[in-house]
């Protein structure tokens, strides 16, 4: 499977992008300090495996010991200078803004990629997930009271090989008349995903989170009495989502602080 980092790259390999980044350093020596240095530095050391960062500010804050007005400041600069470009990402599992992806531009490209900057929007269509009270969200135009639809919207078809499988593990907890709720929070959960180009490629993929979701979620009430199923195979698929897409996010950062100084 293609890296969705992968498909922001600017450049071809590792070392033109570490080429880049000395030329913006030299280029922009005067106009740059130290805490600007770092963090264009930091963001080229998450970039080595996939040529673009996915970066947490307060996982900058924590790593060069300098507050979150610093960060965004830094960050603002270096955009201004042309040097990074940063890329709003959405996390539709989580229902928010997830960590920002950031790139390193090459020295002679000045223009700024039309999705720079911006948020895809969510789909009308979408059916919300429910968040609790105390969970934060940014999706302030999203009416969380929605409850889940637990039928297909009309006109719509259901994918008949998971829907069947589905409804197939669910006889044996001696009920598969819930066969459409299920299928309908994974709907849920994998639709807000598949709203987004960088998904696209990847629906057969969920189906086989769907299909070992609902396999997890049987086997489990062998074991022991789970009294709301349909919320535990909830949780299990985010989970399975979560560790496919979202595992490398935030890699081990190996370079010692001192040395981005």
């Amino acid at each position: 499977m293609t890296h969705y980092l992968c498909k922001f790259a600017k450049f071809e390999n590792k070392n033109e992008m570490d080429a880049a980044a000395r030329k913006h350093a030299d280029i922009h020596w005067n106009a740059m300090n130290k805490t600007d240095r770092a963090v264009l530095e930091m963001i080229r050391c998450y970039s080595v495996k996939f040529l673009a960062a996915h970066l947490k500010h307060q996982t900058i804050e924590l790593k060069l010991g300098v507050s979150n007005s610093t960060v965004r400041r830094t960050l603002r600069k270096l955009e201004k200078l042309q040097i990074i470009e940063r890329i709003q990402f959405v996390r539709p599992v989580m229902s928010g803004l997830g960590a920002n992806i950031y790139l390193i531009f090459p020295v002679n490209d000045q223009s700024k990629m039309n999705r720079g900057g911006q948020v895809a929007e969510p789909s009308n269509d979408a059916v919300p997930e429910p968040i609790s009270e105390n969970e934060p969200s940014f999706y302030k135009a999203l009416n969380i009271q929605d409850p889940i639809k637990t039928s297909p919207l009309s006109g719509e078809k259901l994918s008949t090989t998971l829907f069947a499988k589905m409804k197939e593990l669910l006889a044996l907890t001696g009920d598969s008349s819930k066969a459409r709720e299920f299928f309908a929070i994974y709907r849920v959960l994998t639709g807000r995903m598949l709203k987004f180009e960088i998904y696209q490629e990847s629906k057969g993929i969920f189906e086989d989170l769907g299909h070992r979701a609902i396999y997890i979620s049987v086997m489990a009430t062998k074991k022991k009495k789970i009294h709301n199923l349909p919320g535990y195979f909830k949780g299990v698929l985010r989970e399975l989502i979560d560790e496919t897409f979202f595992e490398d996010i935030y890699q081990e950062y190996s370079v010692p602080v001192e040395a981005l100084f």
